[in-house]
């Protein structure tokens, strides 16, 4: 089975919160099951995938330009 993420490509990962629906777009550098390690706006997140708040992620076109706020609500 090929791994869920793949390292090198970006996605927007979506997540349930008190305010609503939060994403976050950002690159994939490594990934290790369920932990995501994302650069995104200048800083290196972990995402838990495992995590009941995580709703889904979408890998963005590789000519899709990440838009200058990666993270929104």
């Amino acid at each position: 089975m090929s791994e869920l993420f793949e390292v090198g490509k970006t996605y927007t990962f979506y997540f349930s919160s008190d305010q609503g629906i939060r994403q976050i777009t950002g690159l994939v550098v490594g990934y290790e099951t369920p932990l995501a390690k994302v650069e995104t706006g200048g800083l290196t997140r972990v995402i838990n995938c495992a995590s009941s708040l995580f709703l889904e992620a979408v890998r963005r076109r590789d000519d899709e330009p990440i838009p200058p706020n990666s993270e929104g609500r």
